[in-house]
């Protein structure tokens, strides 16, 4: 009796063994079904026909979802089509969010750099990595503009030759920046902040 349990016992250990044998084009297809399963909403992101695809992200970041929404907008912001990349900034900048742009003031002389810094508000590390956050409002048709929060002022503005910030807040506290989006979605380029003399090198990130 003994031998026969532990006759089937290793049959079934044989069987079981061999059942959970796959081949790497085996893996690869299950592993490429359970994605597809599981996202649904990528597939319609990656629809080979550019205008489908296109309406795929702006419905998804129209809807509401959160989820949707940041799934839609990495997808743009990363995207080899300039003008899918700037349909997504400018969802992305209708959602008013709060941009926090990252000042690089590693190499500025004097110490112009800490106090505008410091009038905006922001945070600057004995590195001269500076941050400071910038709520963003309602788009102005008019002026072709996204506006600060709270104001009529112009705070960016998105054209075929970049993403463009920009503010006077009296004073020398005033900022003026030109940028592009990079391969990894982030808005990259310099500043000019009130009296500071250089060219600050500047990166708000769009996705975590």
């Amino acid at each position: 009796m003994r031998r026969w349990i532990l006759a089937a016992a290793m049959a079934c250990a044989a069987a079981g063994a061999g059942a959970q044998s796959l081949t790497p084009e085996q893996l690869k297809a299950m592993i490429d079904q359970r994605v597809a399963a599981q996202n649904p909403y990528q597939e319609l992101l990656n629809d080979p026909d550019p205008a489908r695809s296109m309406a795929a992200m702006e419905i998804m970041m129209e809807s509401g979802d959160a989820v949707l929404f940041r799934m839609a907008l990495e997808f743009g912001v990363t995207a080899a089509n300039p003008t899918v990349r700037r349909r997504a900034v400018e969802a992305f900048m209708s959602s008013g969010p709060v941009l926090t742009a990252r000042f690089d003031g590693t190499n500025s002389k004097g110490d112009d750099f800490v106090k505008r810094i410091r009038q905006f508000g922001g945070n600057i590390g004995p590195d001269g990595i500076a941050f400071i956050r910038f709520d963003i409002g309602q788009y102005e048709a008019t002026k072709q503009c996204y506006l600060w929060e709270g104001s009529d002022n112009c705070a960016v503005s998105v054209n075929a030759d970049g993403v463009f910030l920009s503010g006077n807040f009296g004073g020398y506290n005033t900022v003026s920046a030109r940028l592009a989006l990079n391969e990894s979605g982030e808005l990259v380029g310099s500043s000019a902040l009130g009296s500071v003399q250089d060219a600050i090198p500047t990166t708000i990130r769009i996705i975590d």
